[in-house]
């Protein structure tokens, strides 16, 4: 097992280019993410069901080591607060296979 960092960003799916790229640039390898996401927030409904992707989500599920995150923290809260969305940042235990 090995002590990681998994965080679960969720944002308007217009911005997962600019994500994915801030997390390259980083030198973050691991994530996975879904499009189409609907939900609820400080931005109102986000229900996919306009003519664009204007109220659609991404949901991203990230993993780094510690090291990672605390060069990438700082980063990440500008990109939210210009892009909208949250992040949620767990311990998790990585299994090694």
């Amino acid at each position: 097992m090995q002590a990681y960092k998994k965080l679960e960003v969720i944002i308007p799916k217009l911005e997962s280019k600019r994500l994915i790229a801030l997390l390259q640039r980083n030198g973050i390898k691991g994530y996975s993410y879904w499009g189409g996401i609907r939900g609820s927030g400080d931005r109102g409904l986000q229900d996919g069901e306009g003519l664009s992707e204007a109220f659609v989500n991404a949901y991203f599920v990230v993993a780094c080591s510690e090291e990672d995150f605390n060069r990438i923290k700082e980063k990440l809260r500008v990109f939210l607060s210009d892009a909208g969305g949250v992040c949620m940042i767990s311990d998790v235990d990585w299994l090694i296979h």
